[in-house]
Protein backbone atom coordinates (compact mmCIF):
# COMPACT_ATOMS: atom_id res chain seq x y z
CA UNK A 1 0.00 0.00 0.00
CA UNK A 2 1.41 3.74 -0.36
CA UNK A 3 1.86 6.06 1.82
CA UNK A 4 0.92 9.32 0.45
CA UNK A 5 -1.86 9.94 2.02
CA UNK A 6 -1.35 8.94 5.31
CA UNK A 7 2.47 8.62 5.84
CA UNK A 8 3.19 12.10 7.22
CA UNK A 9 0.44 11.73 9.58
CA UNK A 10 1.15 10.79 13.23
CA UNK A 11 -0.84 7.66 14.04
CA UNK A 12 -0.95 8.63 18.16
CA UNK A 13 -1.44 12.37 17.18
CA UNK A 14 -5.23 13.11 19.05
CA UNK A 15 -6.79 16.41 18.05
CA UNK A 16 -10.18 17.10 20.00
CA UNK A 17 -13.41 17.73 18.17
CA UNK A 18 -15.76 16.80 16.03
CA UNK A 19 -15.54 20.09 13.36
CA UNK A 20 -12.85 18.76 11.36
CA UNK A 21 -14.46 15.05 10.91
CA UNK A 22 -17.87 16.83 10.35
CA UNK A 23 -16.67 19.21 7.49
CA UNK A 24 -15.03 15.91 5.72
CA UNK A 25 -18.56 14.18 5.92
CA UNK A 26 -20.05 16.94 4.07
CA UNK A 27 -16.77 17.38 1.61
CA UNK A 28 -17.03 13.37 1.12
CA UNK A 29 -21.01 13.05 0.61
CA UNK A 30 -22.03 11.82 4.15
CA UNK A 31 -20.79 8.12 3.78
CA UNK A 32 -20.97 8.34 7.09
CA UNK A 33 -24.52 7.76 6.93
CA UNK A 34 -24.85 5.14 4.63
CA UNK A 35 -25.31 2.17 6.67
CA UNK A 36 -26.34 1.75 9.99
CA UNK A 37 -24.03 1.61 12.66
CA UNK A 38 -23.06 -0.75 16.27
CA UNK A 39 -21.11 2.06 18.03
CA UNK A 40 -18.27 0.45 20.40
CA UNK A 41 -16.72 2.43 23.53
CA UNK A 42 -15.14 1.62 26.44
CA UNK A 43 -11.40 1.06 28.27
CA UNK A 44 -11.45 -2.97 27.77
CA UNK A 45 -12.38 -5.39 25.97
CA UNK A 46 -13.95 -3.13 22.89
CA UNK A 47 -11.77 -5.11 19.96
CA UNK A 48 -12.71 -8.24 21.13
CA UNK A 49 -16.65 -7.31 21.59
CA UNK A 50 -16.71 -5.32 17.98
CA UNK A 51 -15.30 -8.71 16.72
CA UNK A 52 -18.11 -11.17 18.81
CA UNK A 53 -20.55 -9.03 17.18
CA UNK A 54 -19.86 -8.72 13.67
CA UNK A 55 -19.51 -12.56 13.33
CA UNK A 56 -22.69 -13.18 14.68
CA UNK A 57 -23.78 -10.44 12.09
CA UNK A 58 -22.17 -12.42 9.21
CA UNK A 59 -23.46 -15.56 10.25
CA UNK A 60 -26.98 -14.13 9.66
CA UNK A 61 -25.72 -13.42 5.60
CA UNK A 62 -25.39 -9.56 6.19
CA UNK A 63 -22.43 -7.73 4.67
CA UNK A 64 -20.58 -6.67 7.50
CA UNK A 65 -18.31 -3.90 8.06
CA UNK A 66 -15.83 -3.34 10.60
CA UNK A 67 -13.20 -0.71 12.25
CA UNK A 68 -10.87 -1.74 14.97
CA UNK A 69 -7.77 0.20 15.88
CA UNK A 70 -4.68 -0.31 16.36
CA UNK A 71 -3.49 -2.65 13.74
CA UNK A 72 -1.31 -5.57 14.50
CA UNK A 73 1.05 -4.73 11.38
CA UNK A 74 -0.76 -3.63 8.72
CA UNK A 75 -2.78 -0.77 8.54
CA UNK A 76 -5.54 -1.89 6.29
CA UNK A 77 -6.44 -4.15 9.13
CA UNK A 78 -8.32 -1.10 10.63
CA UNK A 79 -10.99 -1.46 7.76
CA UNK A 80 -12.58 -4.75 7.38
CA UNK A 81 -15.23 -6.08 5.22
CA UNK A 82 -16.70 -9.39 5.96
CA UNK A 83 -13.80 -11.32 7.60
CA UNK A 84 -10.69 -10.13 5.42
CA UNK A 85 -8.99 -6.38 5.35
CA UNK A 86 -9.93 -3.65 2.97
CA UNK A 87 -7.90 -4.73 -0.10
CA UNK A 88 -5.18 -2.66 -0.28
CA UNK A 89 -5.64 -1.25 -3.81
CA UNK A 90 -9.42 0.11 -2.61
CA UNK A 91 -7.16 1.22 0.41
CA UNK A 92 -5.06 3.52 -1.97
CA UNK A 93 -7.73 4.66 -3.89
CA UNK A 94 -10.47 5.83 -1.18
CA UNK A 95 -7.64 7.19 0.97
CA UNK A 96 -6.54 9.50 -2.22
CA UNK A 97 -10.13 10.42 -2.23
CA UNK A 98 -9.84 11.15 1.74
CA UNK A 99 -6.99 13.07 1.14
CA UNK A 100 -7.92 15.08 -1.77
CA UNK A 101 -11.22 16.23 0.57
CA UNK A 102 -9.09 17.20 3.20
CA UNK A 103 -6.86 19.23 1.71
CA UNK A 104 -9.42 22.04 1.55
CA UNK A 105 -9.99 22.32 4.67
CA UNK A 106 -8.41 24.93 7.35
CA UNK A 107 -7.45 22.60 9.86
CA UNK A 108 -5.79 19.07 8.13
CA UNK A 109 -7.73 15.89 9.66
CA UNK A 110 -5.65 13.20 12.20
CA UNK A 111 -4.80 10.15 11.32
CA UNK A 112 -7.49 8.59 12.88
CA UNK A 113 -10.22 11.12 11.47
CA UNK A 114 -8.67 10.15 8.07
CA UNK A 115 -8.93 6.77 8.39
CA UNK A 116 -12.11 6.79 10.33
CA UNK A 117 -13.34 8.75 6.82
CA UNK A 118 -12.28 6.18 4.60
CA UNK A 119 -13.96 3.22 6.53
CA UNK A 120 -17.29 5.16 6.07
CA UNK A 121 -16.39 5.38 2.33
CA UNK A 122 -15.51 2.05 2.05
CA UNK A 123 -18.65 0.95 3.93
CA UNK A 124 -20.59 3.12 1.24
CA UNK A 125 -18.89 2.15 -1.65
CA UNK A 126 -19.54 -1.67 -0.92
CA UNK A 127 -22.77 -1.46 -0.16
CA UNK A 128 -22.07 -2.75 3.57
CA UNK A 129 -25.70 -3.53 5.59
CA UNK A 130 -24.24 -2.74 8.96
CA UNK A 131 -20.88 -1.54 10.16
CA UNK A 132 -19.57 -2.14 13.72
CA UNK A 133 -17.65 0.77 14.61
CA UNK A 134 -14.82 1.07 17.51
CA UNK A 135 -13.96 4.04 19.28
CA UNK A 136 -10.92 5.02 18.56
CA UNK A 137 -10.15 6.84 22.46
CA UNK A 138 -12.98 8.14 24.85
CA UNK A 139 -16.26 8.90 22.68
CA UNK A 140 -17.49 11.99 22.81
CA UNK A 141 -15.13 13.83 20.90
CA UNK A 142 -14.20 10.42 19.00
CA UNK A 143 -14.17 11.01 15.12
CA UNK A 144 -16.33 7.61 14.95
CA UNK A 145 -18.99 9.84 17.12
CA UNK A 146 -19.96 11.38 13.46
CA UNK A 147 -22.27 8.39 13.00
CA UNK A 148 -26.29 9.35 13.43
CA UNK A 149 -28.00 7.55 15.91
CA UNK A 150 -26.53 4.33 16.05
CA UNK A 151 -28.55 0.99 15.85
CA UNK A 152 -27.21 0.06 19.07
CA UNK A 153 -24.62 1.71 21.52
CA UNK A 154 -22.55 -0.83 23.43
CA UNK A 155 -19.90 0.46 26.48
CA UNK A 156 -17.78 -2.41 27.50
CA UNK A 157 -15.90 -2.02 30.85
CA UNK A 158 -14.46 1.21 31.75
CA UNK A 159 -11.40 1.64 33.57
CA UNK A 160 -8.52 4.36 34.17
CA UNK A 161 -6.54 4.99 30.59
CA UNK A 162 -5.40 7.75 28.85
CA UNK A 163 -6.16 10.00 31.57
CA UNK A 164 -4.59 12.94 30.12
CA UNK A 165 -6.91 13.05 27.77
CA UNK A 166 -10.21 11.61 29.37
CA UNK A 167 -9.56 13.11 32.93
CA UNK A 168 -8.00 11.85 35.92
CA UNK A 169 -11.79 10.58 38.03
CA UNK A 170 -13.36 7.51 36.47
CA UNK A 171 -16.58 9.71 36.83
CA UNK A 172 -15.14 11.90 34.22
CA UNK A 173 -13.88 8.84 31.90
CA UNK A 174 -17.12 7.29 32.08
CA UNK A 175 -18.47 11.07 30.86
CA UNK A 176 -16.27 10.93 27.85
CA UNK A 177 -17.34 7.56 26.71
CA UNK A 178 -21.20 8.21 27.26
CA UNK A 179 -20.43 10.66 25.00
CA UNK A 180 -21.61 8.04 22.07
CA UNK A 181 -25.22 7.96 23.59
CA UNK A 182 -27.42 9.50 21.18
CA UNK A 183 -31.44 9.64 21.29
CA UNK A 184 -33.24 6.85 19.08
CA UNK A 185 -30.28 4.61 19.86
CA UNK A 186 -30.46 1.84 22.69
CA UNK A 187 -27.73 0.70 24.93
CA UNK A 188 -25.88 -2.10 26.00
CA UNK A 189 -23.67 -1.84 29.07
CA UNK A 190 -21.37 -4.15 29.90
CA UNK A 191 -20.51 -5.24 33.85
CA UNK A 192 -18.58 -1.96 35.18
CA UNK A 193 -15.90 -2.84 37.22
CA UNK A 194 -16.51 0.86 38.78
CA UNK A 195 -20.20 1.50 40.21
CA UNK A 196 -19.51 5.17 39.88
CA UNK A 197 -18.54 4.61 36.29
CA UNK A 198 -21.96 2.76 35.56
CA UNK A 199 -24.04 5.51 37.55
CA UNK A 200 -22.67 8.20 35.15
CA UNK A 201 -23.49 6.05 31.81
CA UNK A 202 -27.18 5.00 33.28
CA UNK A 203 -27.72 8.88 34.35
CA UNK A 204 -26.69 10.47 30.99
CA UNK A 205 -28.71 7.43 29.02
CA UNK A 206 -31.63 8.68 30.86
CA UNK A 207 -30.86 12.43 29.74
CA UNK A 208 -31.24 11.34 26.46
CA UNK A 209 -33.73 9.09 26.68
CA UNK A 210 -31.74 6.11 25.64
CA UNK A 211 -32.93 2.45 26.78
CA UNK A 212 -30.28 0.53 28.71
CA UNK A 213 -29.85 -3.04 28.54
CA UNK A 214 -27.65 -4.54 31.34
CA UNK A 215 -25.47 -7.26 29.92
CA UNK A 216 -26.47 -10.78 31.06
CA UNK A 217 -24.88 -11.99 34.31
CA UNK A 218 -25.05 -15.82 33.41
CA UNK A 219 -22.25 -17.97 34.53
CA UNK A 220 -19.30 -19.27 32.13
CA UNK A 221 -15.74 -20.15 32.03
CA UNK A 222 -13.01 -20.26 29.91
CA UNK A 223 -10.71 -23.73 28.87
CA UNK A 224 -7.97 -24.57 26.26
CA UNK A 225 -10.64 -24.40 24.05
CA UNK A 226 -12.17 -21.02 24.39
CA UNK A 227 -14.68 -19.56 26.31
CA UNK A 228 -17.97 -20.22 27.07
CA UNK A 229 -21.26 -18.78 28.07
CA UNK A 230 -24.20 -20.96 29.86
CA UNK A 231 -27.72 -20.03 29.24
CA UNK A 232 -30.64 -20.41 31.85
CA UNK A 233 -31.74 -23.73 29.85
CA UNK A 234 -28.21 -25.12 30.51
CA UNK A 235 -27.19 -24.78 26.75
CA UNK A 236 -23.97 -22.95 25.91
CA UNK A 237 -22.51 -20.59 23.43
CA UNK A 238 -18.97 -20.88 22.58
CA UNK A 239 -16.28 -18.46 21.18
CA UNK A 240 -12.30 -20.10 20.59
CA UNK A 241 -10.95 -16.92 22.38
CA UNK A 242 -9.01 -18.10 25.41
CA UNK A 243 -8.73 -16.00 28.40
CA UNK A 244 -10.89 -15.50 31.59
CA UNK A 245 -11.74 -11.76 30.49
CA UNK A 246 -13.32 -12.66 27.43
CA UNK A 247 -15.98 -14.18 29.85
CA UNK A 248 -17.10 -10.36 30.09
CA UNK A 249 -16.59 -9.80 26.45
CA UNK A 250 -18.78 -12.58 25.57
CA UNK A 251 -21.70 -11.33 27.85
CA UNK A 252 -21.72 -8.10 26.56
CA UNK A 253 -21.60 -9.38 22.89
CA UNK A 254 -24.70 -11.97 23.43
CA UNK A 255 -26.50 -9.19 25.52
CA UNK A 256 -26.18 -7.08 22.06
CA UNK A 257 -27.33 -10.39 19.93
CA UNK A 258 -30.30 -10.06 21.53
CA UNK A 259 -31.09 -6.61 21.24
CA UNK A 260 -30.72 -6.65 17.45
CA UNK A 261 -32.43 -10.13 17.55
CA UNK A 262 -35.60 -8.05 19.06
CA UNK A 263 -34.66 -5.51 16.04
CA UNK A 264 -35.32 -8.45 13.53
CA UNK A 265 -31.00 -8.22 12.82
CA UNK A 266 -30.01 -11.42 14.20
CA UNK A 267 -31.56 -15.26 14.68
CA UNK A 268 -30.11 -16.16 18.06
CA UNK A 269 -29.39 -20.18 16.54
CA UNK A 270 -27.46 -18.56 13.46
CA UNK A 271 -25.59 -16.16 15.65
CA UNK A 272 -24.67 -19.17 18.27
CA UNK A 273 -23.33 -21.54 15.28
CA UNK A 274 -21.21 -18.26 13.75
CA UNK A 275 -19.75 -17.15 17.15
CA UNK A 276 -17.94 -20.53 17.47
CA UNK A 277 -15.71 -19.38 14.35
CA UNK A 278 -14.45 -15.49 15.62
CA UNK A 279 -11.06 -14.36 15.15
CA UNK A 280 -9.40 -11.49 16.93
CA UNK A 281 -5.49 -11.73 17.34
CA UNK A 282 -3.10 -10.44 19.87
CA UNK A 283 -5.43 -11.10 22.75
CA UNK A 284 -4.36 -14.20 24.70
CA UNK A 285 -3.34 -15.28 21.28
CA UNK A 286 -1.56 -19.13 21.27
CA UNK A 287 0.80 -18.61 18.52
CA UNK A 288 2.97 -21.98 19.50
CA UNK A 289 2.21 -24.80 21.67
CA UNK A 290 5.52 -26.28 21.71
CA UNK A 291 6.40 -24.53 23.43
CA UNK A 292 3.70 -22.81 25.20
CA UNK A 293 3.91 -18.75 23.46
CA UNK A 294 0.78 -16.51 24.49
CA UNK A 295 0.64 -12.90 22.85
CA UNK A 296 -1.60 -10.63 25.27
CA UNK A 297 -2.46 -6.94 24.07
CA UNK A 298 -3.20 -5.83 27.84
CA UNK A 299 -2.11 -2.02 27.67
CA UNK A 300 -3.43 -0.75 30.71
CA UNK A 301 -3.51 -1.70 34.41
CA UNK A 302 -7.15 -2.90 34.22
CA UNK A 303 -6.13 -5.41 31.33
CA UNK A 304 -2.96 -6.48 32.99
CA UNK A 305 -4.94 -7.44 36.45
CA UNK A 306 -7.46 -8.97 33.93
CA UNK A 307 -4.54 -11.12 32.18
CA UNK A 308 -3.09 -12.14 35.89
CA UNK A 309 -6.88 -13.40 36.84
CA UNK A 310 -6.92 -15.19 33.80
CA UNK A 311 -3.73 -17.22 34.10
CA UNK A 312 -4.39 -18.17 38.04
CA UNK A 313 -7.48 -20.19 36.78
CA UNK A 314 -7.54 -23.04 35.30
CA UNK A 315 -6.24 -24.78 32.83
CA UNK A 316 -3.24 -22.60 33.09
CA UNK A 317 -3.53 -22.25 36.98
CA UNK A 318 -0.12 -23.04 38.60
CA UNK A 319 1.84 -22.80 35.33
CA UNK A 320 5.14 -20.49 35.32
CA UNK A 321 5.66 -17.88 32.82
CA UNK A 322 8.74 -16.56 30.89
CA UNK A 323 7.42 -12.74 30.53
CA UNK A 324 8.23 -10.64 27.92
CA UNK A 325 6.89 -7.39 28.90
CA UNK A 326 6.83 -3.79 27.58
CA UNK A 327 4.31 -0.50 27.44
CA UNK A 328 4.03 2.63 26.45
CA UNK A 329 5.12 5.91 28.23
CA UNK A 330 1.94 7.27 28.82
CA UNK A 331 0.71 3.51 31.17
CA UNK A 332 1.39 2.97 34.64
CA UNK A 333 3.83 0.12 33.32
CA UNK A 334 5.75 -0.70 36.34
CA UNK A 335 2.01 -1.33 38.12
CA UNK A 336 1.27 -3.25 34.93
CA UNK A 337 4.81 -5.55 35.47
CA UNK A 338 3.88 -5.34 38.72
CA UNK A 339 0.77 -7.21 38.49
CA UNK A 340 2.17 -9.94 36.19
CA UNK A 341 5.24 -10.67 37.87
CA UNK A 342 4.15 -13.01 40.75
CA UNK A 343 3.55 -15.31 37.93
CA UNK A 344 6.97 -15.35 36.39
CA UNK A 345 10.01 -17.59 36.62
CA UNK A 346 11.84 -15.04 34.78
CA UNK A 347 11.46 -11.21 33.15
CA UNK A 348 12.95 -9.59 30.22
CA UNK A 349 11.54 -6.16 29.45
CA UNK A 350 11.87 -4.71 26.21
CA UNK A 351 10.81 -1.43 24.28
CA UNK A 352 7.60 -0.78 22.73
CA UNK A 353 9.18 0.32 19.07
CA UNK A 354 9.01 3.80 18.26
CA UNK A 355 9.03 6.69 20.27
CA UNK A 356 6.55 6.43 22.66
CA UNK A 357 7.99 3.30 24.64
CA UNK A 358 8.43 3.21 28.63
CA UNK A 359 12.60 3.26 29.46
CA UNK A 360 12.45 -0.69 30.03
CA UNK A 361 15.33 -0.23 32.46
CA UNK A 362 13.24 2.10 34.94
CA UNK A 363 10.88 -1.06 35.03
CA UNK A 364 13.08 -3.66 35.21
CA UNK A 365 14.36 -1.70 38.20
CA UNK A 366 11.09 -0.59 39.57
CA UNK A 367 10.16 -4.73 39.85
CA UNK A 368 14.17 -5.28 41.60
CA UNK A 369 13.17 -2.64 43.88
CA UNK A 370 9.55 -4.30 44.35
CA UNK A 371 10.90 -7.49 45.91
CA UNK A 372 10.81 -9.94 43.15
CA UNK A 373 13.78 -11.77 43.13
CA UNK A 374 13.57 -13.82 39.47
CA UNK A 375 15.66 -12.92 36.98
CA UNK A 376 15.13 -9.76 35.57
CA UNK A 377 16.74 -8.39 32.58
CA UNK A 378 16.50 -5.63 29.73
CA UNK A 379 16.50 -6.10 26.03
CA UNK A 380 15.43 -3.20 24.07
CA UNK A 381 15.02 -5.41 20.63
CA UNK A 382 11.99 -6.76 21.46
CA UNK A 383 12.42 -9.72 18.99
CA UNK A 384 15.70 -10.73 20.73
CA UNK A 385 13.85 -10.25 24.32
CA UNK A 386 11.61 -12.79 22.88
CA UNK A 387 14.46 -15.05 21.97
CA UNK A 388 16.30 -14.52 25.19
CA UNK A 389 13.04 -15.43 27.13
CA UNK A 390 12.73 -18.54 24.80
CA UNK A 391 16.00 -19.97 25.68
CA UNK A 392 15.19 -19.47 29.88
CA UNK A 393 12.09 -21.56 29.01
CA UNK A 394 11.84 -24.46 31.72
CA UNK A 395 9.95 -27.29 31.70
CA UNK A 396 6.23 -26.91 32.28
CA UNK A 397 6.57 -23.30 31.19
CA UNK A 398 5.33 -20.69 29.03
CA UNK A 399 6.38 -17.75 27.26
CA UNK A 400 4.16 -14.82 27.98
CA UNK A 401 4.42 -11.68 25.85
CA UNK A 402 2.34 -8.57 26.97
CA UNK A 403 1.96 -5.15 27.76
CA UNK A 404 1.09 -3.46 24.80
CA UNK A 405 -0.48 -4.00 21.05
CA UNK A 406 2.16 -2.00 19.50
CA UNK A 407 4.80 -4.84 21.09
CA UNK A 408 2.61 -7.47 18.99
CA UNK A 409 2.33 -5.25 16.28
CA UNK A 410 5.91 -4.46 16.27
CA UNK A 411 6.82 -8.45 16.74
CA UNK A 412 4.06 -9.51 13.93
CA UNK A 413 5.86 -7.17 11.59
CA UNK A 414 9.27 -8.70 12.87
CA UNK A 415 8.42 -12.22 11.55
CA UNK A 416 7.08 -13.41 15.08
CA UNK A 417 4.46 -16.35 13.95
CA UNK A 418 1.03 -16.85 13.38
CA UNK A 419 -0.31 -20.21 14.58
CA UNK A 420 0.89 -21.94 11.46
CA UNK A 421 3.82 -20.39 11.83
CA UNK A 422 6.33 -22.00 14.27
CA UNK A 423 9.22 -22.13 11.69
CA UNK A 424 9.58 -18.86 10.89
CA UNK A 425 9.34 -18.09 14.38
CA UNK A 426 12.52 -20.13 14.92
CA UNK A 427 14.05 -18.70 12.23
CA UNK A 428 13.61 -15.10 13.58
CA UNK A 429 14.61 -15.92 17.45
CA UNK A 430 17.65 -18.23 16.30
Amino acid sequence: MKETWWGGREPNRIKPGLERMQALMERLGHPERACPVIHVAGTNGKGSTVAMIAAALRGQGWRVGMTVSPDLGAINQRVQIGERPLEPRLWDLLGAEVEEAGAGLADVPSFFEAVTALAFLAFRRLAVDVAVVEVGLGGRWDATNVVPPPLLTVITPIAFDHMDRLGHTITAIAGEKAGILKPGSRLVLAGQPYPEAAAVVRARAAEAGVPVREAVAWPGGSDQEGTYLQFPDGSTVRVPLLGAYQLDNLRTAWTAVEELAAAGWADPGRAREALSTVEWPGRFEVVSRDPLIVLDGAHNLHGAAGLARSLRQPPWAGRRWQLVFAALNDKPALAMATALAPLAAGVVVTRVPGERGTDPAAVAAGLRERGFTVPISVEPDPLQAVARARERLGPGEGLLVTGSLALMAGLKAQGLPGPQDSAAFRRASG
